[in-house]
């Protein structure tokens, strides 16, 4: 259980938590308050009290109390503070900042569920017990130095989805693990390269669902995940916001990435800017909807997709091919791999 005290004990409420049960590692959110050194937690449902912890804080923080339900059931309840020195992963920073992932982690069980080809290579799909969350490794008919470089980064990004559909957690209902819909497939795939996207449909406890697409370029030589400015470059100030931070990396993509890719696309669709009274207008010569955009790198060139506000999403949001040919002399001169 990972407890938050907002606010003052004046308020109410003040206090949010979550606590998941180690047979189904989904996060259970509780609310409530803390006064007189005692916190009462609850899960509710369509206002109706699904279950009550009340803990009060002694020696060491420790906390000691009881559990009930909606049925009258209890059980006594004593929590001690998890030591993290031996939690130790390679996970992206922002999971491992909330560290109920890293003890999660520890519980995952992975199971082959099938495989299929891709270019006459084997693909590898696994699924994980507690979710639905499938995804895929490299099979035996990768050459070995192949499978070692990269099942590790696949098997990560398996990890931190499946971290995201545990996490994904609503105080209207419980958590099922379906939370998030995923579908991966692979777009591209040569001797050095492994191309993929990954489309996400989400709901968890909001305003609105949403979704998004992710694509995903990997080294086969050396797993190394290429971002979209390790391969094309606008201008010789290109940079990753790993590499410079977010301001120098906006700067990068507002003065040069947006600008000279929204020009290479529109020598193709002639975009026309729309009038005052059309109702929500699409405007792809919009250059905040090129900036940061989704992008997949496929087997006839790299595949943008300018972004839109969730409301226009729907009817807004097109996708469109660039052609390896037009992207030739923009490639990174960092990128070591030819556009084919």
């Amino acid at each position: 259980m990972s407890i938050n005290l907002f606010g003052s004990t004046t308020e109410e409420p003040n206090t949010n938590a979550i606590y998941f049960y180690q047979n189904s590692l989904k996060d259970i959110p509780l609310e409530g308050s803390f006064k007189n050194n005692e916190f009462t937690l609850t899960v509710k449902h369509n206002d109706t009290i699904r279950e009550k912890f009340i803990l009060k804080k002694v020696a060491n923080n420790n906390f000691e109390g009881i559990w009930r339900d909606a049925k009258g059931k209890s059980f006594t309840v004593k929590l001690s503070p998890i030591d993290f020195t031996n939690y130790k992963s390679d996970l992206s920073e922002n999971y491992i900042d909330e560290k109920l992932n890293l003890v999660k982690s520890k519980f995952l069980e992975f199971k082959k569920q099938k495989t299929t080809t891709y270019k006459n290579k084997v693909i590898e799909w696994y699924s994980e017990k507690h979710c639905d969350a499938p995804f895929f490794r490299l099979g035996d008919n990768f050459p070995e130095n192949n499978r070692k470089a990269v099942n590790p980064v696949l098997e990560k990004i398996h990890i931190e989805n499946i971290l995201d559909q545990l996490n994904c957690s609503s105080s209207f209902e419980y958590n099922t693990g379906e939370g998030i819909a995923y579908e991966t497939s692979l777009t591209f795939l040569n001797s050095n390269l492994l191309g993929f996207k990954t489309s996400m449909n989400w709901f968890c406890g909001g305003a609105y669902p949403d979704y998004t697409t992710r694509g995903f370029l990997i080294d086969l030589n050396t797993g190394k995940n290429y971002e979209i400015d390790d391969i094309i470059a606008f201008d010789k100030s290109v940079t990753t916001e790993k590499e410079s931070g977010f301001d120098s990396y906006s700067k990068y993509r507002h003065d040069y990435f947006a600008p000279k890719l929204f020009s290479i696309v529109n020598a193709q669709q002639y975009f026309k800017k729309p009038k005052d009274n059309e109702e929500e207008p699409c405007d792809m010569t919009d250059l905040n909807r090129w900036d940061f955009l989704t992008w997949i790198y496929s087997e006839k060139g790299i595949e943008f997709t300018p972004s839109f506000p969730h409301a226009m999403k729907g009817s807004c949001e097109e996708t469109f091919l660039v052609s390896f040919e037009k992207l030739k002399k923009y490639k990174n001169p960092k990128f070591k791999y030819s556009f084919n």
